[in-house]
């Protein structure tokens, strides 16, 4: 379909009037007949370079998408009513939005009072919430995709389209979403939810409240580059006469990181609500400034002064006033307490930068500039790079090399991920192709055929590959190679998922000291393997704990090597605490620890003992009671045992205190109260006589095994 091309109707539908073109889709004004309402059709231009069989697949999609995109209703959506294809194209059906869209108020300068902005964004916030309730994200929100009506009421365009389109660029190898506007993981190939679309939107309003883009750029590298390593100039800077908290809710939607953003559309418009009330919001506008670096604002306020201020018409007197209060305003934000400047402090800062780059392939060879560095793992750290730009070339053979310009500031850190991209097999002609996608767990996993033709590192997606019956040879660094028999079919993918196991060696605690010491990895506990008497653990650098009870553990560093034996040799240090054992009734004979001599009656306390676990053995009358107690470190840990008769007691307390004791007639000598007496149950006649008072105190109670009667007299 071509500009060229001109049709009189799509389904059901009469054409009446181009709305406008874009490089997938042409947006017709069109009639429904059966129902003699306007709508609208956007026509998608993707089929061309398609095989019958993607065309197949991306109609299915399409129709799919549209269908959940169909059932969202709300007055800042634009309603879905069919989705379908006719002559070739792929269509949807939906409302006629008279009105203009946001692209085009702000290319056309019209003008909109700050509250109504405000107003405008809030309702933008509003439908989006309701989509991402439902499930849907856009993925596309762009200027182009909001229609402003006449009384200034936005609806949102193009749900599902987005996901529907992804499903078949990705195969074409085209960057899916509009530049600019995309989120840093829409563009580094990342997992996508829902705090991709509040990235996008930040970007909308940013673009909505200066009439400036967030990320500039010449060309689509430069745009791409600024989104996922740039941030933007300050909204308030670009447009000083911004509502207070508007820069802050802005940043924070265009952080890089989706955490570091609002987590859901609600919360922003929660806040622009409150702005809009002419509340205060919790934002620190400092800390968000500074929190990506004094050095972007340095880049950002003098290295491309001029260019904020040339794409705008000022008088020269206005421009001079802007340049006095920047200087004042930097002067003040950069100063610290001390009086030492920051900003002198940055310009004169020569440590180096650095770099972290991240790779998909763990054998490319890295070019920085004119120095190359062969790597044998994923990552490439460099801790000593020169400020300025460099540029960053990674390739390997079989993939598509990864190019790119870092701008480094001094003292900065990169954090880059470089994702190369497997190159297509050859096909010989005459030879059926399909498709194979392999995932593996671990990933980064080297595939090669039996004879030696290299297909990737996984994860694989959808490599065009022969037909035919292979054997897959899997293979990675410290992990056991694996084979598999796999028959790829013409025109079909063939999916293969598998783990690979890590190669393992041994550890020997045979000349540790206690001989019941063992092994702690990550708080769990080894096991064992008795008949050669080793630990069996994962290749590479562990961290492990020797334990035994009662003992200090034993942390050490450790590098276990295949097939091989660690051996290791220590003793660990002993750790002590007290043991008391009481009894009902007491004096009971206590051994500890299958000794045949008694340690003592009961109650008795033990002290000195190994802070590990002990078996008590307590015997009374013939009667005898077993338990196994573990006693704590440094501290006194007590254990009760009660016999088949227990006895009760007898609480016994007198103000004042000193009385003598007489239980059934019979005086308790060496005993005065207060007293705890531990007797037989039974009924008891109790006397209290103190040497002061005339007058002695008697009582007869009940006394019940293993309770306290208690008995509390007051003599006058």
């Amino acid at each position: 379909m071509t500009t060229e091309t001109k049709i009189s109707s799509l389904g059901r539908y009469q054409i009446e009037d181009v709305l406008g073109q874009g490089a997938m889709a042409i947006v017709y004004k069109a009639v429904d007949p059966r129902i003699d309402r306007a709508i609208a059709i956007k026509a998608l231009n993707i089929h061309s370079g398609l095989s019958e069989e993607q065309a197949k697949q991306f109609q299915e999609r399409f129709i799919y998408e549209s269908k959940l995109a169909g059932k969202l209703m709300h007055p800042n959506i634009v309603a879905i009513y069919d989705a379908e294809e006719d002559q070739g194209i792929s269509y949807i059906a939906m409302e006629f939005v008279n009105g203009k869209t946001l692209e085009e108020i702000i290319q056309k300068s019209v003008e909109y009072t700050p509250a109504q902005k405000l107003d405008i964004i809030i309702q933008i916030c509003d439908g989006l919430s309701y989509a991402h309730k439902h499930g849907i994200i856009h993925r596309d929100i762009k200027p182009g995709n909001i229609i402003v009506t006449q009384d200034g009421h936005p609806k949102i365009t193009d749900f599902g389209i987005a996901k529907a389109v992804a499903s078949t660029t990705t195969v074409m190898g085209t960057i899916l979403g509009t530049p600019g506007y995309m989120s840093p993981e829409q563009i580094t190939g990342k997992s996508v939810d829902h705090r991709s679309d509040i990235f996008s939107l930040g970007t909308v309003f940013y673009e909505f409240l200066t009439s400036e883009k967030a990320f500039p750029g010449k060309n689509l590298t430069e745009i791409l580059y600024r989104v996922v390593n740039e941030n933007p100039i300050p909204p308030s800077i670009v447009n000083p006469g911004l509502q207070d908290g508007l820069n802050d809710v802005i940043l924070k939607s265009l952080a890089k990181n989706p955490d570091d953003r609002f987590q859901n559309i609600g919360e922003l418009e929660e806040v622009l609500k409150h702005i809009k009330a002419n509340r205060t919001v919790a934002f620190s506008r400092t800390k968000l400034l500074f929190r990506t670096g004094e050095q972007i604002i340095l880049q950002s306020l003098f290295g491309k002064f001029y260019e904020w201020f040339g794409n705008r018409i000022f008088s020269m007197i206005s421009f001079f006033w802007a340049v006095i209060a920047t200087i004042v305003c930097l002067s003040m934000i950069f100063t610290q307490s001390n009086g030492e400047s920051k900003l002198a402090k940055a310009l004169s800062d020569e440590k180096p930068a650095s770099l972290r780059m991240k790779l998909n392939v763990p054998d490319a060879a890295v070019l920085i500039d004119d120095q190359q560095y062969n790597m044998s793992g994923p990552i490439l750290e460099i801790d000593s790079i020169s400020v300025g730009e460099h540029r960053v070339y990674a390739t390997r053979e079989n993939y598509q090399p990864y190019e790119t310009a870092i701008i480094f500031g001094k003292g900065e850190t990169k954090n880059i991920d470089a994702h190369l991209k497997l190159l297509p097999v050859e096909i010989p002609s005459g030879v059926d192709t399909s498709y194979v996608s392999i995932v593996s767990v671990p990933a980064m996993v080297k595939v090669e055929t039996s004879y030696g033709k290299f297909l990737g590192y996984t994860p694989i997606d959808s490599l065009i590959f022969p037909a035919g019956k292979y054997t897959f040879i899997f293979s990675k660094e410290d992990h056991l190679i694996k084979r598999r028999d796999v028959s790829l079919r013409k025109s079909r993918l063939t999916r293969t998922d598998l783990t690979l196991d890590r190669m393992r060696g041994f550890v020997s605690l045979e000349k540790v000291y206690p001989e019941n010491a063992y092994i702690l990895v990550d708080g769990k506990r080894l096991n064992r393997n008795y008949k050669e008497n080793k630990y069996s653990l994962d290749v590479g650098e562990k961290k492990i704990l020797i334990h035994a009870d009662g003992y200090e553990e034993w942390a050490k560093n450790i590098t276990v090597t295949a097939e091989e034996t660690l051996e290791l040799i220590d003793s660990l240090k002993p750790t002590y605490g007290s043991l008391l054992i009481k009894s009902n009734p007491s004096g009971a004979d206590v051994y500890l620890d299958e000794q045949e001599q008694a340690e003592g009656k009961t109650p008795l306390q033990i002290d000195g003992l190994l802070a590990s676990s002990h078996k008590i053995k307590a015997v009374y009358k013939n009667e005898k009671k077993t338990q196994t107690v573990k006693v704590a470190k440094d501290d006194t840990t007590e254990s009760a045992v009660v016999f088949s008769y227990p006895n009760g007691f007898l609480e016994l307390t007198t103000d004042p205190p000193g009385a003598d004791i007489y239980l059934n007639t019979v005086r308790e000598y060496g005993q005065i109260t207060p007293a705890l007496k531990e007797v037989k149950p039974g009924f008891y006649k109790v006397r209290l006589v103190h040497s002061k008072f005339r007058k002695y105190y008697e009582i007869t109670v009940r006394v019940k095994a293993q309770q306290a009667t208690k008995i509390d007299y007051k003599f006058e």
